[in-house]
């Protein structure tokens, strides 16, 4: 089953074009001059023609329709748009040399990857002296806001944030392998009902100092209505596209993660993209150190870090939807505000958390500036949803101290921790999220 890439970008474009004045008071952006992309007799293009292999795309990923880079010519010089891919988002040059052209006037992208007779998409860079047009989004920069009134005890006030509790709860945990409980007498840990908790602090505490807060789940239900069930036709698909055996078993695994992770967190890709189409996003998680899934055990690791959207492997650039993805968080400049908001953030919520950094190796998650907290990945949630996106990795679950606060629960006050006086988990989590979030927009407002 081949799905379209959303269109949300063609809804805001629509909403530009429907009027002029709503246009420039929402999206400070005016429309380039128009090349459009290289026409080209595509082979495969007509669904008869039956020697084009079909797209290669992510998991539950969708067919993208490259003209939606039409609105983006023109809008990035070619030293801009090097500087970003090669800095923050392909973990070499080596991994998109087949796939992504720079020449000195524009960028030929290979429209599907496994099919190069398809062609390329042809972007034209901005040439240095001409005039720079605000490439479209639907997320507004600080400098976008209206100013605040002086003295306000709202700094916050009528920035629009999502807040993503990662994972599911309830029933469901058994399908999202995030749970797990060590001895007889304790409460079981749930991550996604964790998440949820410290969602819901966040969301009282951001309102009062001015924000619109949306949360992309109020329950321990799914958002997405796929189940295990529905997806097992899909998971074969897959399977096959991959060159992988589809026996029982594997059908059986894929279909689960392609529940519990993918049609998850795209479908609440798209309630943030069409629906909420918020200023930033944020995406809470617990961690948890590698353990044996049916004897768990404490770990001695507990840290903290904070991701941005980065660090592409050659594999998934290969992804026909996951390199057009890149390639708009790119040409918005999302990589700026995500930054920035990390680095505002980490500090604070490092003095909450009393956490040490985590650190990776360069392989799946890339240092891209002198702070060990913040790191850039490639997850489903912080490419996929449209706006800037922090991803939060705070305490180790199976570590003793974080188990036993788990189990004290979301009590008032404080106290007495390991010889310090300290918070319930959930709110000192959420309480360094506030801070951070003070601190960046009083910053740059």
């Amino acid at each position: 089953m081949l799905k379209i890439f959303p269109q949300y970008f063609q809804i805001i474009l629509a909403k530009l074009a429907a009027s002029s004045a709503v246009a420039l008071a929402c999206f400070p952006f005016v429309a380039p001059a128009q090349t459009g992309a290289v026409s080209m007799n595509l082979a495969g293009s007509d669904p008869r023609d039956y020697s084009a292999p079909p797209p290669f795309i992510a998991r539950l990923g969708e067919v993208p329709d490259w003209t939606i880079l039409d609105a983006y010519q023109h809008t990035i010089t070619r030293e801009e748009f090097t500087y970003l891919l090669n800095h923050c988002y392909a973990r070499s040059k080596e991994e998109y040399k087949d796939l992504i052209t720079i020449q000195e006037d524009r960028v030929l992208i290979l429209k599907q990857s496994n099919h190069p007779e398809a062609g390329w998409y042809d972007l034209r860079f901005r040439q240095k002296g001409h005039l720079s047009a605000e490439p479209p989004r639907f997320w507004r920069r600080p400098v976008d806001l209206p100013d605040l009134e002086p003295n306000s005890t709202r700094p916050l006030d009528g920035v629009l944030i999502a807040i993503d509790p990662g994972h599911i709860g309830g029933k469901w945990v058994t399908w999202d392998d995030r749970h797990f409980r060590i001895g007889r007498d304790t409460i079981e840990v749930r991550e996604g009902e964790m998440t949820l908790t410290v969602a819901k602090i966040l969301e009282r505490d951001l309102s009062l100092l001015g924000a619109r807060v949306l949360l992309t789940r109020n329950s321990n239900h799914p958002v997405t209505e796929e189940r295990v069930e529905t997806l097992q036709e899909e998971a074969r698909h897959y399977l096959i596209q991959r060159k992988k055996v589809p026996s029982g078993s594997l059908i059986s695994s894929t279909a689960k993660a392609m529940f519990a992770i993918s049609s998850e967190i795209r479908e609440r890709g798209n309630l943030v993209n069409e629906s909420l189409q918020p200023d930033l996003a944020l995406c809470l998680h617990f961690n948890a150190s590698p353990m044996s899934a049916r004897y768990p055990s404490f770990k001695t690791p507990n840290h903290l870090h904070l991701l941005i959207n980065g660090c592409y492997s050659g594999g998934e650039i290969a992804e026909d939807d996951t390199r057009m993805e890149m390639l708009l968080r790119i040409l918005q400049r999302v990589y700026y505000e995500e930054v920035e908001l990390a680095d505002e953030i980490s500090r604070p919520m490092q003095k909450e958390t009393r956490l040490p950094s985590f650190h990776y190796d360069g392989t799946n998650g890339m240092a891209i500036n002198n702070n060990d907290l913040v790191w850039a990945r490639n997850l489903l949630a912080n490419r996929v949803f449209m706006c800037p996106v922090v991803f939060f990795e705070p305490y180790c679950m199976n570590h003793r101290e974080v188990y036993d606060r788990v189990q004290m629960g979301e009590y008032d006050g404080l106290r007495e921790i390991n010889g310090a006086y300290r918070k319930n988990i959930y709110q000192e989590y959420a309480d360094g999220i506030t801070a951070g979030l003070v601190r960046y927009f009083e910053k740059n407002r």
